[in-house]
């Protein structure tokens, strides 16, 4: 080997030096990054669930807020008919007063439903300013000063409040 200009020993002692090299490697780089990368993978996981669950309860919370128009309007529906019924025996006048009570309870009806629907929104906006604190907090690793990321979160919601019709 030495007529090709390869020293035997030296050869070994590169093998065995790349060797320890590579295994050294593998324990103190390639070992840790992959259990990051795995830790980094269930944290994003964690926070798509915490996103599909805020999204699942904010359709729950737009069916619930459906359901209660369809029944105001309903009822307000019901007392109508019932106002039309009464005024048609009793005459012109009071079928004109039986229209305005009938005309009053579905204004409280309507009041009464949109006060609902803000609390539940309301409900809704904090839930996912918490989701999103929370994801922020996990995607970055670390403490996010909390009154300027809920100062910037009430600004989007409110953002997109005005943005609906």
């Amino acid at each position: 080997m030495e007529s090709l200009g390869i020293n035997l020993s030296s050869l070994i002692s590169n093998l065995i030096n790349f060797a320890a090299l590579a295994v050294v490697l593998y324990l103190l780089l390639y070992k840790p990054v992959l259990r990051m990368m795995s830790q980094r993978r269930d944290r994003i996981a964690r926070s798509m669930a915490d996103v599909d669950a805020a999204r699942e309860a904010a359709a729950k919370a737009q069916q619930e807020y459906d359901r209660k128009i369809g029944e105001a309007q309903r009822k307000a529906q019901e007392i109508i008919a019932q106002a039309a019924q009464a005024s048609d025996k009793v005459g012109a006048d009071i079928k004109a007063e039986a229209q305005r009570e009938a005309d009053a309870i579905r204004q409280r009806a309507r009041e009464e439903a949109e006060q609902e629907r803000a609390r539940i929104l309301a409900e809704v906006q904090d839930q996912i300013a918490g989701l999103s604190m929370i994801a922020t907090e996990r995607v970055l690793g670390q403490a996010v000063d909390a009154t300027l990321q809920r100062k910037l979160i009430d600004n989007f919601l409110a953002g997109l409040g005005e943005a609906k019709p």
